[in-house]
């Protein structure tokens, strides 16, 4: 069996099943432990599975609750930074702006270049790195953390963003889809990103390439109410639907 047969196999075992583990894939398709997870690294650099220790997870079947924080981190990571390095130069001097909890969000933070800026935010991983940078004025949310991920989420959360009114909110998200609009895996961040998206005078999303023309469990908002969204590549038809609706698109090479 050819590499690129065999990798679409396990996908397809992978998504049959739910989850898999090393071992189980190895005996599976008669292959080492070591190709196994050569594959699954190919698979999760693509955006189609999500590593977990020992194994993967299906993430068409993992859709109604948050994945670990860990597994988000290793997805799409080359994307991730392509995307946080465009979007952190579309911030200027003087701008307040409100980095949504995420693994994308996070590399904007990291990519922020010594502009004179306010940040606020709800992720801890994002103030850690924020904290660093000594011309940004840091404001991070009340609320409770969220197990699994480093989110602040709740009342306190959401009657924080209520209170502000900023230049750009970066918006991540699980799925966008034409007609559901954008969608959030749980409903726990749901009224916090309500919340961003009320503050902003401008709305950008920042999302990979394995996130569009899809949908989870909680609908979040309608497309019409993001201003650009900026991912790694889009297919045309796609694309044009979004800026039908009034989307700015921009794809970081």
């Amino acid at each position: 069996m050819f590499q690129i047969e065999r990798v679409e196999k396990i996908l397809e075992y992978i998504n049959l099943k739910r989850k898999a583990n090393v071992k189980e894939l190895s005996d599976q398709f008669g292959v080492s432990k070591v190709t196994i997870r050569r594959d699954l690294d190919e698979l999760a650099e693509k955006g189609l599975v999500v590593k977990t220790h020992g194994g993967v997870m299906s993430i068409m079947k993992k859709f109604a609750y948050e994945i670990p924080i860990a597994s988000k981190f290793e997805a799409n990571t080359e994307a991730k930074r392509k995307i946080g390095r465009l979007a952190a130069g579309l911030i200027e001097d003087g701008d307040i702006v409100i980095l949504d909890a995420g693994s994308t969000t996070l590399e904007i933070a990291k990519n922020l270049k010594g502009q004179d800026i306010t940040v606020l935010t709800n992720d801890i991983k994002i103030s850690m790195e924020v904290a660093l940078k000594p011309n940004v004025k840091l404001m991070v949310s009340g609320g409770v953390l969220s197990e699994s991920v480093y989110t602040l989420v709740g009342d306190q959360t959401v009657d924080f963003f209520k209170k502000v009114h900023v230049n750009k909110t970066f918006l991540g998200c699980d799925a966008i889809d034409l007609d559901f609009g954008v969608s959030n895996r749980t409903k726990l961040e749901v009224a916090s990103k309500l919340s961003m998206i009320n503050a902003a005078e401008e709305v950008i999303m920042v999302t990979d390439a394995s996130k569009l023309n899809t949908k989870v469990f909680c609908h979040l908002c309608d497309v019409s109410r993001i201003d650009r969204l900026i991912t790694n590549e889009i297919d045309e038809t796609f694309k044009l639907e979004l800026e039908k609706q009034g989307v700015e698109v921009i794809v970081a090479q």
